[in-house]
């Protein structure tokens, strides 16, 4: 009897104009998401390449310095550290073109000025690197286009969600069959357990159809390559859909069965999806930015130069004595001298990489927090675990700038060691005289490798099934409550 009333109800949404609607607009959306991450001019394909050349410049030079000296190494560090593009951007874009793609290593050299600084005549010194980040382009014009990825295509479907299902019981009551249809040997739960599964599959069939022309036509495309451990990413993701479109249709049916008109039953769950969509996410945004709003980046500047300013006033005053803390050059006939280098190089280093740590963990920990705040909304946590799959967005950012910090330490680490190897070396760190100066084997240098963490999944996912038994049980309630006439 369930599938009895189920092929009924599917049949009744194929003869419907809005089943039209959907089936000539998610093709085309489909077709023109796979047309545009597929063969666009900034597709997949160029954001590799550029990747790969960038990532050849930045190993070019650490074997250059590596082949030079260890000393020369520890000073100019590693490079450059870029983020490998996603291939799963056309699912979820995540906004990647406001987001840093890279974190620079910031580096300083300078010199004596005639000993008029303090500083040792015909001295020439390189700060230690540190990691410096790039702020985020606010200003870009992504900000204003809509990206025609599978999120948006998700947001899309739950709309015609509501299409399907403000009427799939108040319809029913109007015209009397509700009755009729409770007549038999049915119960109520079984009623909207085919109501459910009806619309699911109207819904489901449609859209797996779309998903599959837009795999094919962007795998013809061959800009971006699939492997077999990516088929349970895009099966992951076909599940999301299905969380994210079963969500809606229990809060249709809810709707519909409290109100005994379906125009009423409409306005409420369109009234529901523009809240869940955009009022709600926008706002709790607004409120976190405001709540705890973050210095800007001219403050933190204007910070770091005072702290930086005081550290040079401790080791070159302006009133210069006989003889300051850093007028006599490092060497390795210097051990004194350069272990008081390496404190004035240490401090400075510190204190940037303090400061900068600093400014961009209040960042993220603001957007932690509105993240949390904002999957109240089902769309909201739909996104998020379709970005985690993905790879992109935010999340992804903060898990890349986690793990080029475990890089730092670990190349600081390797050149502590290779340091200890050499029984010449005054073993002082971060002076390039008081380490080592013989070569070292360029492949040995450890090299960055991000590794895609999808912990940032599990939460969201675990919200979208939390939704679904909270909204079952109240459309469950409602429809045992509810008036058949």
């Amino acid at each position: 009897m369930i599938w009895h009333i189920a092929k009924k109800e599917i049949h009744h949404n194929l003869m419907t104009l809005r089943f039209v609607l959907m089936i000539i607009l998610l093709p085309v959306l489909m077709v023109a998401n796979a047309f545009i991450y597929g063969f666009g001019d900034d597709g997949y394909r160029q954001e590799v390449d550029a990747y790969n050349l960038a990532m050849e410049r930045r190993l070019s030079r650490v074997k250059d310095d590596a082949e030079e000296s260890l000393g020369k190494l520890a000073m100019r560090g590693p490079g450059e550290i870029y983020k490998r593009p996603s291939r799963f951007k056309f699912c979820a874009d995540g906004t990647d073109e406001l987001i840093p793609n890279s974190i620079p290593i910031a580096e300083r050299s300078g010199g004596s000025r005639g000993g008029s600084d303090g500083v040792s005549e015909a001295y020439r010194w390189r700060e230690v690197w540190t990691l410096e980040y790039l702020p985020s382009n606010h200003g870009s014009d992504a900000t204003v286009l809509i990206k025609i990825d599978w999120v948006f295509i998700g947001i899309f479907m739950s709309f015609f969600v509501i299409l399907f299902t403000f009427d799939a019981i108040a319809g029913e009551r109007l015209h009397g069959t509700l009755s009729l249809m409770m007549s038999n040997q049915i119960s109520r739960g079984q009623v909207l357990l085919a109501k459910y599964l009806g619309a699911f599959f109207t819904l489901m069939v449609p859209l797996t159809i779309g998903i599959l022309m837009n795999l094919l036509i962007i795998y013809l495309s061959g800009n971006i390559p699939f492997d077999s451990s990516d088929c349970l990413r895009i099966l992951g993701m076909v599940g999301l859909f299905a969380l994210h479109i079963s969500i809606f249709i229990f809060l249709g049916l809810f709707f519909s069965s409290r109100v005994s008109n379906a125009i009423t039953s409409l306005v409420w769950l369109l009234l529901t999806w523009v809240c869940l969509a955009f009022i709600f996410p926008s706002l709790i945004g607004l409120f976190v930015g405001t709540l705890d709003p973050i210095p800007s980046i001219e403050i933190v500047s204007s910070r770091k130069r005072a702290q930086l300013a005081n550290i040079e006033d401790e080791f070159r005053p302006m009133e210069l004595l006989e003889t300051t803390r850093l007028s006599e050059a490092p060497s390795p006939d210097n051990p004194s001298a350069t272990h008081r280098w390496a404190t004035y190089f240490t401090r400075k280093y510190e204190t940037k990489t303090r400061i900068a740590d600093e400014h961009v963990d209040q960042q993220l920990r603001q957007v932690k927090l509105a993240r949390e705040l904002t999957q109240i909304s089902p769309i909201v946590c739909f996104q998020y675990a379709m970005e985690g799959l993905a790879n992109t967005g935010i999340v992804s950012y903060m898990d890349f700038v986690k793990q080029v910090r475990r890089y730092r330490q670990t190349f600081i680490d390797f050149i502590k060691t290779e340091d200890r190897d050499d029984p010449e070396s005054l073993h002082i760190y971060p002076v390039r005289e008081g380490l080592s100066q013989k070569p070292v084997d360029p492949n040995a240098v450890p090299r960055f490798e991000e590794r895609p963490s999808y912990q940032s999944v599990i939460f969201p996912v675990g919200l979208l099934l939390l939704f679904n038994l909270v909204f079952f049980t109240a459309a469950q309630l409602s429809f045992l409550k509810c008036d058949l006439k």
